[in-house]
């Protein structure tokens, strides 16, 4: 077991993955929740920027053009954005990837992979003319080009092996109507910031898992087997760290 985190935190961004409403718990990159499982993708912007993020889940884009961030403001992700649908699509759900479906789709690298990258606005202002004759303004819309990118509005609400962590992908799940608009975007400050979460749906002795592993999770010693609060730095029994790095 690895170091407990709520959310993956990386320069004024995080993400986190949540299970029926509830963040799951990290254990360095990973987070474990059952096959058959639908969840969201937990989006925080910490800047004082806008924020543009896009998500690949199994090496494929789910965002499109990207999705926007206002400063401070917490996206949960629910659905793939395919082919400009901002009204509908499906959730994203994690199965496990048994030998039927390696034989029919095939096994990637990326399996399994949550990538999430994450750049900021430039603070440029735009710019203003008025012609005095009859005052239409001009509005400038810097380095903005043609690109429409989605703009979230919170909804109220390669090896053939297989091992851990490559045994689960991301697929089509129930209809989600959660909606999205269309926005500008001024460019770019600096190089995209790259956050990486793992999905298992196994442990590490191939056991496979029953209940989402969230912030609340009771803590098992892996010396002895004692049930310990969340909590708790080291077993109460027989003094097992339970934050092994």
């Amino acid at each position: 077991m690895l170091l407990m985190k709520t959310m993956m935190y990386s320069l004024n961004f995080a993400a986190a993955i949540k299970v029926d409403g509830k963040i799951l718990r990290e254990f360095g990159d990973a987070v474990y929740l059952p096959f058959g499982s639908e969840y969201e993708i937990r989006l925080k912007n910490l800047n004082t920027s806008r924020t543009k993020v896009t998500i690949e889940n199994d090496g494929e884009n789910v965002t499109g053009g990207g999705l926007i961030l206002n400063p401070s403001e917490t996206v949960d992700l629910e659905r793939f954005i395919r082919n400009g649908n901002l009204t509908e699509g499906n959730r994203f759900k994690f199965i496990e990837r048994t030998n039927k479906i390696e034989n029919h789709r095939g096994i990637k690298l990326e399996d399994g992979l949550i990538t999430i990258r994450y750049e900021f606005e430039l603070n440029i202002p735009d710019w203003t003319y008025t012609r005095p004759s009859n005052l239409n303004i001009y509005r400038n819309q810097l380095n903005s080009g043609d690109n429409l990118l989605y703009k979230s509005t919170v909804m109220a609400n390669v090896n053939t092996t297989r091992s851990v962590g490559e045994t689960g992908i991301t697929v089509e799940g129930s209809k989600s109507e959660q909606k999205f608009s269309t926005t500008k975007w001024k460019g770019s400050i600096g190089d995209a910031g790259v956050l990486n979460l793992r999905l298992l749906g196994e442990t590490e002795e191939n056991k496979k898992i029953r209940e989402p592993v969230t912030v609340k999770t009771k803590l098992e010693c892996k010396t002895c087997g004692t049930i310990n609060p969340v909590t708790s730095k080291f077993c109460s029994e027989c003094g097992t760290s339970l934050q092994i790095v």
